[in-house]
């Protein structure tokens, strides 16, 4: 259990921020992109409510998680105005909670049975929900989404109509690679994935939720409009801790 201050903590957290800000800015403008159109996603799984004040005093207001259970918790802590995103793989019968929880964003949507229990617990509670199709990239079994452009767009079309879903874009997570560059081709196929659908739907704007700590700067470079951060703004995890 850490001893560390509320002050050392706020700091500490606040100088991450501001790196991580900074290689935003300049991974964006390397790639002729405006640094305004990418989204800054916290990910603060298995931290406690306090990281997440801390980060909210540095300006952040968009948090990751990847379990509803800590969004039900974590709420009690916290201001209303948080925005959260679920970047964990959906289960069926957590669906109530995630809509019910007030998640700004669901990146993981990845079946049309999904889609189906999403759009009707939105619309019993009268809201529109923000999804984002999860793409398996790397065709790696022990990951979640869709695989293919096909499959994509026979999803994406089916999720289209339901009248309580506001489809948004893609997430990825492409698979490990020894060195954050080997990434690039994986982010680079959700990209062109996307202007394909984009195209197909005809769809003004569409988000790509891909990047975390170790490779974000690349993400950014192929297209990246959210980035999902935890370990360089919280610091690393110990081995007791969820990987990121």
């Amino acid at each position: 259990m850490s001893c560390e201050s509320p002050e050392s903590l706020e700091a500490r957290i606040a100088a991450n921020l501001a790196a991580v800000r900074t290689r935003i800015e300049t991974a964006a403008r390397r790639s002729g992109r405006n640094p305004a159109a990418i989204r800054l996603i916290a990910v603060t799984k298995t931290w406690p409510a306090s990281y997440v004040l801390a980060a909210l005093a540095a300006g952040v207001n968009e948090i990751g998680e990847n379990y509803v259970q800590e969004i039900v918790e974590k709420r009690k802590a916290l201001p209303p105005t948080v925005k959260w995103h679920m970047i964990g793989r959906l289960q069926r019968n957590k669906i109530k909670a995630i809509v019910e929880n007030g998640c700004a964003c669901i990146h993981t949507l990845e079946s049309l049975s999904h889609a189906e229990e999403i759009d009707r617990r939105a619309a019993a509670a009268e809201r529109i929900m923000p999804v984002l199709i999860e793409v398996n990239v790397g065709g790696e079994r022990t990951k979640g989404g869709v695989r293919g452009v096909d499959e994509l767009i026979e999803l994406a079309i089916a999720v289209h109509r339901f009248p309580a879903l506001d489809l948004q874009g893609l997430m990825a997570i492409p698979p490990p690679v020894p060195e954050p560059e080997a990434a690039r081709p994986f982010f680079r196929e959700l990209r062109r994935m996307g202007e394909k659908l984009a195209a197909t739907l005809h769809l003004p704007h569409l988000e790509l939720s891909m990047g975390m700590t170790n490779d974000f700067e690349i993400a950014i470079e192929e297209g990246a409009t959210m980035v999902r951060i935890g370990t360089a703004i919280f610091g690393p995890r110990s081995p007791s801790r969820a990987k990121e």
